[in-house]
């Protein structure tokens, strides 16, 4: 393949643009000099000259089962294990709200499957995305999370193999692995997230802006999931409800930092 080279980019007279010169060419463009600036030129931003915001911030730290007075879910289940509360994805949610603003948050948790997904969000009352005020988004996404929690095919695969009392009992056993690898592989056309790695997930959040009082935030809503099938084609359940897409997704621990009020002198 022949060497991408650039050239005349800047050249503005369309007559003297050397097409045969280049063998990789960009069409004319004017120069952006009215609209681009720049310091060396002496241009400076609008408004006056700020200083850097300086505070010290604190910890907050949530863990499962997130049972506190200022902390709402939605859309959980608990099951027999101790890992603590399962989220439905997009659906269930971390609520939590604090007095003192919010500057940071880090999320530790691990997906039903892989390819996970954290999301963060701080709209004001009444907002969205449909009607968010001025051009900032206030929601914030973190993906290619891989970490997994140890389910029953990860443990079929990882661990020691149960005791067989009868032949029927062990060939059950390794039917039940076929029946999952298959639905986790469509079929055996795609790897699908059947071991995607057993592991803990931290995704980090820099959110807010306390120097403007209309981007302060004190209430975040935490959200994950997991873009690979959950329980596909009913490979453990025999009514094949439980097939779900994106998986669910479990929170362990959340950090919420927030910043300090100013020390009394």
């Amino acid at each position: 393949m022949a060497k991408i080279v650039q050239k005349n980019r800047e050249r503005t007279d369309v007559e003297a643009y050397d097409f045969q010169e280049a063998s990789y060419t960009l069409p004319p463009r004017e120069r952006f000099a009215d609209h681009w600036l720049s310091h060396d030129r002496g241009d400076a931003p609008h408004g006056e000259l700020r200083e850097p915001e300086i505070y010290e911030t604190e910890h907050h730290v949530y863990s499962t089962p997130f049972h506190y007075a200022n902390v709402e879910l939605r859309n959980w289940s608990e099951g027999k294990t101790a890992k603590g509360p399962e989220f439905l994805a997009d659906l269930g949610s971390i609520t939590i709200t604090e007095e003192l603003p919010i500057v940071e948050v880090i999320v530790v948790g691990s997906g039903c499957e892989a390819n996970n997904y954290n999301i963060v969000e701080w709209w004001d009352e009444g907002e969205s995305v449909r009607n968010a005020k001025g051009q900032l988004i206030k929601r914030q996404r973190v993906a290619n999370l891989q970490g997994q929690h140890p389910a029953w095919i990860q443990s079929a695969l990882c661990r020691e193999p149960p005791e067989f009392e009868t032949l029927e009992e062990a060939q059950a056993f390794i039917r039940r692995i076929q029946r999952y690898v298959h639905g986790k592989t469509s079929n055996y056309t795609m790897p699908g997230s059947l071991m995607s790695g057993l592991y803990e997930n931290t995704a980090y959040f820099r959110i807010g802006d306390t120097s403007r009082p209309e981007l302060t935030v004190h209430k975040i809503v935490i959200r994950g999931g997991g873009l690979d099938y959950e329980d596909p084609l009913g490979a453990e359940f025999s009514d094949g409800d439980r097939n779900r897409y994106p998986a669910d997704y479990v929170f362990r621990l959340i950090d919420v930092v927030v910043k300090k009020p100013p020390r009394q002198s």
